[in-house]
């Protein structure tokens, strides 16, 4: 749980886990996150289930990764995006040697089972073709482009209705554990960063978002 100088500190800026909700500023979730950044609305205290398995997890899941990868990792950092001002990244870890970003998740093996797509794809995994949901991508893309990484790791940890209801003695192995590669979408990339830079301004002016003002701004 943030404490409340931390809170203050974030709703001054961006972070990688918000950034998928500027993908269109007339959506209600970006104009939630405008309030809140504004101090209209207070910052809502997360917490369900898998975010808590998630937590009571997080340490296990990047053991095993480390282990299987034979890889030192550097982790939880707080890391400045250079090219905007006001956007940083929250690492759950990222590899010493590489840099390569490895963001850690735990979920629900039936919600795995729903990202497993036949056409609409945005990774691979094992020969499987994954639709990743847009918050995990872009977070990932946004890691990538602030560490300016060859690619990054969505390291996820797939747990059983009786495993989350238990995550303590939970042990992970291969049949949780799954490496997504997650390569840069630098389109995408562009795009966040530019939205970012709008959002920022709009904090700044205390004027509410607008997708039309944004597409004007930087796009048209």
């Amino acid at each position: 749980m943030l404490s409340n100088k931390e809170k203050e500190e974030r709703r001054h800026q961006i972070g990688a886990s918000e950034i998928h909700k500027l993908l269109n500023f007339d959506s209600q979730e970006a104009q939630d996150l405008w309030e809140i950044k504004i101090g209209i609305q207070r910052m809502p205290e997360l917490e369900n289930d898998a975010i808590t398995a998630g937590n009571i997890l997080e340490e296990k899941c990047l053991n095993y990764y480390a282990k299987t990868n034979n890889k030192d990792l550097i982790l939880n950092e707080r890391i400045p995006n250079k090219r905007v001002v006001g956007l940083v990244v929250s690492l759950d870890a990222r590899e010493e040697q590489t840099s390569i970003p490895v963001e850690n998740k735990v979920i629900n093996e039936n919600t795995f089972e729903k990202w497993k797509s036949k056409r609409v794809c945005n990774a691979i995994w094992q020969d499987i073709k994954l639709n990743i949901p847009k918050s995990y991508y872009c977070q990932v893309q946004i890691q990538i482009a602030t560490l300016n990484a060859e690619y990054g790791i969505l390291n996820v940890n797939t747990l059983t209705d009786e495993e989350q209801e238990d995550p303590i003695n939970v042990e992970i192995t291969f049949l949780h554990n799954k490496q997504i590669k997650i390569e840069p979408d630098n389109y995408l990339i562009n795009d966040l960063e530019n939205r970012a830079k709008y959002m920022f301004e709009c904090m700044k002016f205390k004027k509410r978002p607008s997708e039309k003002e944004y597409l004007e701004k930087y796009v048209f």
